[in-house]
């Protein structure tokens, strides 16, 4: 079951991330066309749609764009699919308890998901997107605090406090930043961060300071993070792009004698030779240190961008690099740039702009990872107080003075010294049910979700909290099918899956039973296909020394009893017992036996030493049986699997003619010409 739950949630996931909607101004025209009809079901090129992105195979991005074979493939595939469903409903199946309390579970699943999809995931990761179109620049007043053993905030909340006092009463923030800083770098540089950041990259607390801020003025509050304080000034705002660069590179050597080797006047000559009309190209091929990019004519192989790095490996430039990279325009080349790896010619060769669905999975993993279960909390917070929960703090303070908050409920007697009549008495209500403390430690009991928590303050908080938790949700999702169109859709489509895999279970699957009669008719007709592998009856004497290998072989052939030798001197681990023997091994499919067949060894003798597993293998062969037609009974595995899935389909094809007695299906031709043409005068226009 928790494979199936698990199966479900993945589906919904990427459901929610990769389903493709179709509500183009285009697809319009043919959205609404009725390509199939299964009993009287009209279904319509959208509904098609939806199913085909669904499939993880397809070729193609939309249906349209398939040949008109593949496309009419679908659509029978899809009219197969209705055909069963219809049936299964017909026998009622949709009625069966067993299917209902599973298609009740699946609500709760899909529905819980899909809720924090719409309400957290996707508005988040839309914000994220948005903002990812500008990058920022900015500086930064830190003061931290101990994170361990004692968290004590107090004297970093004083010092920030004191700094933006400063700020607000008129003081430079330079200044300010160089006096406060607890990083030394930040402090040396006036607070000013080197890398420029967007949307994912920063904390978000820094975040939301930063994109509400004009570029030029200090946020006005101070922000609280788990790291520490922090007040935020905005240097710059820019639209984020990604810019193609390359350099000439003079790396940095260092003389024994003379200490770093001053390439100044290099750079600037080779700057010079540019000025005066040779290629930039050209000079990299000759005068670059970085023969990685010299071969590319001195362009990195992806576009940057200042926030995110590379497009692909997402690594970072050297800050004074970017900077002058940006600063050109498009076919420019900077002054000589000193770094610490060297001096940069730089150049500016092409730029594009953002394509920002291609940053939604990487928005998405982030808002996950670092956002979603925070924002889940808050969520979960505000349902409770929708639904009129209230903690009884003089019932809760009371039960806390009889616990033991160095324990938590793993020890069974956790709640032992709480007296009769406070287990009476009602903890905490919500949606207007009462909870009483015998409710509560009845729960923490016996509900593996709450297996484990503290019984101090705040685990009991915690655990209420998640008792809660299920009561809102279904509060939340009652009324999902009316809300969200999308969320009925998908939920009759897994309704529908259960009564297909019931129905095909019951006409199919339970009747696949492996027929004797049937098999031997099938085995009399294909017999001559099956032989037996060929046999070796091996003996071997297994050394790792080749010259040992050569002198035992020769005492073999000269008489020596096989067997005796193998007592003696076999060094396979387990083979000395057995006095070498292997007994009947397959030259087909045994390491040792194939060896024998490829060297077409088919009369009883000792072979010459042959290596193998880093050692020499003496084998004698004491009997080979030559392939030979098989009985029934030993062909039986051979065609098993064959039999049964053309019996499979003989089943599932005469299911299907029948279920078509009563819903006929009808493919729509005119309508699926339609498509046709459509896709063809987009192609066209594309």
């Amino acid at each position: 079951m928790k494979n199936k739950t698990n199966l479900i949630i993945l589906i919904l996931t990427l459901y929610v991330i990769n389903c493709i909607t179709i509500y183009s101004q285009d697809l319009s025209k043919i959205n609404k066309l009725v390509l199939l009809n299964v009993g009287n079901e009209e279904i319509t090129y959208e509904q098609l749609e939806r199913a085909y992105q669904k499939n993880v195979n397809k070729n193609k991005p939309h249906l349209y764009l398939l040949e008109k074979d593949s496309l009419l493939d679908f659509i029978n595939l899809y009219s197969n699919f209705r055909l069963k469903v219809l049936d299964a409903k017909r026998k009622g199946l949709d009625k069966d308890s067993a299917i209902i309390a599973e298609s009740i579970q699946n609500r709760k699943i899909l529905s819980e998901n899909y809720l924090y999809a719409k309400k957290l995931i996707e508005p988040n990761v839309e914000k994220m997107l948005e903002r990812r179109k500008w990058e920022y620049k900015f500086a930064i007043v830190f003061a931290t605090y101990p994170q361990a053993p004692i968290r004590d905030t107090t004297k970093a909340y004083e010092k920030i406090t004191q700094a933006m006092n400063e700020i607000k009463n008129g003081a430079d923030f330079d200044f300010v930043a160089a006096k406060y800083n607890d990083d030394e770098n930040l402090a040396r540089n006036a607070g000013k961060v080197d890398q420029w950041i967007t949307s994912g990259k920063i904390h978000r607390e820094l975040e939301d300071a930063i994109y509400s801020t004009p570029v030029g003025e200090v946020y006005p509050n101070i922000i609280s993070t788990p790291f520490g304080y922090f007040i935020v000034k905005v240097l710059d705002k820019q639209p984020r792009k990604w810019v193609l660069g390359g350099h000439i590179l003079l790396k940095n050597e260092v003389d024994t004698n003379l200490g770093l080797v001053n390439k100044q006047e290099k750079a600037q000559k080779i700057l010079d030779r540019i000025n005066k009309g040779e290629k930039f190209e050209d000079l990299v091929l000759t005068e670059s240190d970085d023969t990685y990019t010299a071969s590319n004519k001195g362009k990195f192989e992806e576009y940057y961008s200042r926030s995110t790095g590379f497009e692909k490996n997402k690594g970072l430039l050297d800050p004074k690099f970017v900077d002058a990279l940006f600063a050109l325009k498009k076919g420019e080349i900077s002054k000589p740039v000193m770094t610490d790896f060297g001096i940069h010619i730089i150049k500016y060769f092409d730029d594009k702009e953002l394509d920002l669905t291609a940053e939604k999975d990487d928005l998405y993993k982030i808002y996950r990872r670092q956002y979603m279960e925070e924002d889940k909390q808050a969520y979960l917070e505000k349902l409770m107080i929708e639904l009129n929960f209230e903690l009884k703090n003089d019932v809760f303070n009371e039960m806390m003075a009889f616990l033991d908050t160095n324990k938590s409920n793993i020890n069974k007697n956790w709640s032992e010294n709480i007296p009769d009549d406070l287990q009476k008495k009602t903890l905490y209500s919500i949606a207007n049910k009462n909870v009483t403390v015998a409710n509560f430690i009845e729960e923490m009991n016996k509900n593996n979700v709450l297996r484990g928590y503290a019984t101090n303050k705040d685990g009991i908080i915690s655990a209420i909290k998640k008792l809660c938790e299920p009561i809102c949700i279904e509060y939340a999702t009652q009324d999902l099918e009316n809300q969200y169109p999308d969320f009925k859709i998908m939920l009759n489509e897994f309704n529908d899956g259960i009564l297909l895999f019931k129905a095909e279970t019951v006409e199919v699957w339970d009747k696949l039973k492996f027929d004797s009669t049937r098999a031997r008719k099938y085995f009399d007709t294909t017999k001559i296909k099956y032989y037996t592998d060929p046999m070796y009856d091996i003996t071997e004497i297994y050394v790792l020394s080749d010259s040992l290998a050569q002198e035992i072989y020769k005492s073999a052939i000269n008489g020596a009893n096989f067997e005796e030798l193998a007592e003696q001197y076999t060094q396979r681990s387990g083979f000395r017992e057995k006095s070498g023997k292997m007994g009947l091994v397959s030259g087909k499919t045994n390491k040792y036996g194939k060896l024998l067949y490829e060297r077409n060894i088919t009369d009883p003798i000792i072979v010459q030493p042959i290596q193998v597993d880093n050692g020499y293998s003496i084998m004698k062969v004491n009997k080979y049986e030559p392939p030979r037609l098989k009985t029934f009974e030993e062909a039986i595995p051979d065609f098993a699997s064959k039999l049964q899935e053309q019996y499979q389909k003989e089943l599932l094809n005469k299911w299907l003619n029948n279920i078509k007695k009563t819903f006929p299906v009808k493919i729509n031709q005119k309508n699926v010409d339609q498509v046709i043409k459509f896709a063809k005068q987009n192609a066209t226009k594309n």
